[in-house]
Formats: structure tokens, sequence, C-alpha cells
């Protein structure tokens, strides 16, 4: 029995009218955070570059790329004071023809894209 009730017990609430950046994470992301995020930004695309040759020997350009240019620069067009998981709710709002969207506890929703997978989101 108590190896049925325990997933139960782990399901947490979310206050949807918490839901999102405030005032306060607004503030501290532009006074802190978004400069911050610029100068991780910069000097990722400068190690990127220096450590080009020697990742192209390795064989993990790719990966390279991914974590010290793209992620970097991804991060600086995350909405301001919004955590990864509030950005990526945010974005999954925009229209799309092919998505057909199921929402069973707001913000969880399920998204069927009917071109290509069905992608879960939490």
């Amino acid at each position: 029995m108590i190896a049925f009730t325990q997933p139960a017990s782990a399901a947490i609430e979310i206050d949807e009218r918490d839901f999102g950046p405030s005032y306060d994470t607004m503030i501290v992301d532009t006074v802190v955070g978004k400069p911050l995020q610029l100068v991780t930004a910069v000097t990722g695309t400068a190690a990127y570059l220096v450590s080009l040759p020697f990742s192209l020997i390795g064989g993990n350009a790719d990966q390279a790329q991914q974590k010290l240019f793209v992620e970097p620069w991804n991060a600086m067009g995350r909405c301001l004071g919004c955590t990864v998981a509030e950005d990526n709710f945010y974005k999954s709002q925009d229209a799309n023809d092919n998505i057909v969207r199921i929402v069973v506890d707001q913000p969880s929703e399920i998204l069927i894209d009917t071109n290509d997978y069905v992608v879960v989101t939490k």
C-alpha cells in the first residue's frame, strides 16, 4: 500500500496567481542577471574560438559550440526575471497551427505536435 500512496504525496500544487516573474526578480535580473549573462556569453564566445582547434582535434566541436556559444546566448533571450521553466511555458503559449494543446492542470499541459511527436510540459 505504501508504494501506491507515495507518488500521490509527491505531487505539488502550483498557485497560478504566483506563477511567473515577480517585481523583485525582474529588478535583480535587470541589474545583475542580464549584465552577467552578457559577460558570460561574450566570454564563452571567446573561449569557444580559442578552444576550437583543440575541440576539432578532440572531435567534440559541436559540444563545445553548444556549451560555450549557443547556451549562453540563448539565456540572453529568456524573459526578464523568468526561470527556465517559466520562459518555456510562456514561449509555448505562442500560436502554432500544428500543435494540439490539452491543458491538464495549469500550467501543466500536454502538447501534441501533429507533424512530429508528443511533448509533455510540466
